[in-house]
């Protein structure tokens, strides 16, 4: 019988890994900032890029890191709240980018 704790990392490593690919590769490598669901028109597609990129690869990092985690030491509550409470947190920092928040148009 295979230990719960292997299945359940296993997925969250799935996860981490379709975050990184769609986060990372998509929005941030290949610049294309339109597949963020807040993502305003009227700021710079590669501002967006490069901000949510790099959170989403922070994102996606963590957890892989707590799939790892959780298959090497098993499940435990604390972290797994740490984990969804960083991830809620990145994710609305990943909101503000898509809409502008520190973006500087010098075009004006």
């Amino acid at each position: 019988m295979v230990d719960p704790n292997y299945i359940s990392g296993a997925v969250w490593v799935l996860c981490g890994l379709l975050i990184l690919y769609l986060g990372t590769y998509k929005i941030g490598l290949q610049g294309r900032a339109d597949l963020h669901a807040n993502y305003d028109d009227d700021v710079d597609p590669a501002f967006v890029s490069r901000w949510v990129g790099g959170t989403t690869f922070l994102m996606g990092a963590l957890v892989v890191g707590y799939g790892i985690r959780e298959m090497l030491y098993g499940f435990h509550p604390y972290a797994l709240a740490m984990l969804i409470v960083t991830l809620l947190i990145l994710s609305y920092i990943t909101k503000l980018f898509a809409r502008g928040v520190g973006y500087r148009d010098t075009h004006s």
